[in-house]
């Protein structure tokens, strides 16, 4: 690099330093007109089975009949993102479009809050989080189908953000705790991350602990009051974690298979012995933990195998067709994965913040976690914010240590 480029690349860096929180703002808009036009271009249209599943659970729920297919009351999806969706359910009169741009609002909420979590490396790498997020290609095609995981990434870097604020001053452990109960009753799988939350505030925020685990109990704890009086059975979140486990787990399950996989047989033997709800549930994961303990070198195989498959771009779709740019995928997810992996393998060099640590520690976690059952990259898509603040930092770091060289 020449003395003039060099000269010009660190004006730059430094003007992001200075005005790191004004390019967060920017990038906030930048994120909703992106994700917003996308929203305007799709309309109404519904892409996947999963959305008409939200739409459906939404439409009961605003009807007065409850958390219900049709007549029936159910716990089987986490009920999160149906109340979520409730409110502008009713002021729209269902809209679908109205709908997907809770998604939208979600994703500029998570630009922002990247930004306040990554600021904290650096004010550098906290610009460069905020622009990175808002531009993402799987962040605005996620952001504009009926799913969860753009919300449950919102809620995640809330939980982090304000659990971390917590340990300095205690009341910012409510709102951490309100995010994470929240948070599980949308994606129970980042359940967990509450805990090692909890390991990274240390022993001297005890109360801070104590506060937000009384917190995040509340939510998770109102809806188990719930499915004990509608369903009478204790049901923590939901009743698909044993479909999910047999989905996983089968004779005929790969790492890439997910929900593609033919488990009708088991299907047959629930519907022959006139099973409920929480009795399905029940058998399927007495079905897997049945497949797993009999093979168990091809259980450990195909475990992983779905590891693996946490990292790939592409996934196989019931709906053909329907899948974002492979290429797309590809070009920008793994770039940020090598400088995600290039940080934690630089720790002695660059030694790791404890924003960095807590990265790394959430993702290897929540990886471990959705392969016991099965991977999708939308599964995937709240790790990928945390991927990218590794990814982020990896530079920030290496900026500052070569400007102080």
């Amino acid at each position: 690099m020449t003395d003039i480029a060099l000269r010009r690349t660190t004006a730059f860096y430094d003007w992001l330093t200075a005005h790191s929180r004004q390019v967060a703002l920017a990038a906030v808009g930048l994120s909703l007109l992106l994700a917003g036009g996308y929203a305007v271009l799709l309309g109404g249209q519904l892409r996947y089975s999963d959305e008409q599943v939200y739409l459906e659970l939404t439409r009961s729920l605003a009807s007065g009949n409850g958390f219900a297919f049709g007549p029936d009351a159910t716990a089987y999806r986490p009920p999160g993102y149906p109340f979520l969706l409730l409110p502008v359910h009713l002021l729209t009169g269902g809209s679908v479009f109205a709908m997907r741009l809770v998604g939208v609002l979600c994703l500029a909420g998570a630009v922002w809050f990247g930004y306040l979590l990554a600021r904290r490396i650096t004010p550098l790498a906290g610009a460069l989080v905020a622009v990175v997020t808002a531009v993402y290609p799987l962040f605005v095609y996620t952001a504009n189908a009926l799913y969860p995981q753009i919300p449950a990434l919102l809620l995640l870097l809330m939980m982090v953000e304000f659990g971390l604020r917590a340990r300095d001053r205690w009341p910012w452990a409510i709102w951490a705790g309100l995010a994470g109960g929240f948070l599980t009753i949308t994606v129970p799988s980042f359940a967990p991350t509450l805990l090692l939350l909890v390991l990274f505030m240390g022993w001297k925020a005890r109360k801070a602990i104590a506060v937000l685990i009384v917190a995040a109990a509340v939510i998770p704890g109102l809806w188990c009051v719930r499915n004990a009086v509608v369903m009478h059975s204790f049901i923590p979140v939901s009743t698909n974690n044993g479909v999910n486990l047999l989905l996983g787990n089968n004779p005929d399950a790969t790492g890439s298979s997910g929900t593609s996989v033919d488990v009708s047989a088991y299907e047959n033997q629930a519907k022959a012995q006139r099973l409920d709800e929480v009795q399905i549930d029940h058998f399927y994961s007495a079905q897997a933990v049945d497949w797993i303990t009999a093979h168990p070198g091809q259980a450990a195989g195909l475990y992983a195998a779905k590891v693996a498959h946490n990292f790939a771009y592409s996934d196989t779709l019931k709906t053909e067709g329907q899948g974002a740019s492979d290429l797309l995928a590809a070009v920008t997810y793994y770039p940020i994965l090598a400088l995600a992996l290039l940080r934690v393998l630089l720790w002695r060099r660059f030694p790791l913040h404890r924003v960095d640590k807590l990265m790394a520690w959430t993702i290897v976690v929540n990886v471990l976690l959705l392969a016991v059952f099965f991977t999708r990259i939308r599964f995937r898509v709240p790790l990928d914010s945390l991927t990218i603040v590794l990814a982020v930092s990896t530079v920030a770091v290496w900026w500052d240590r070569r400007r102080a060289a």
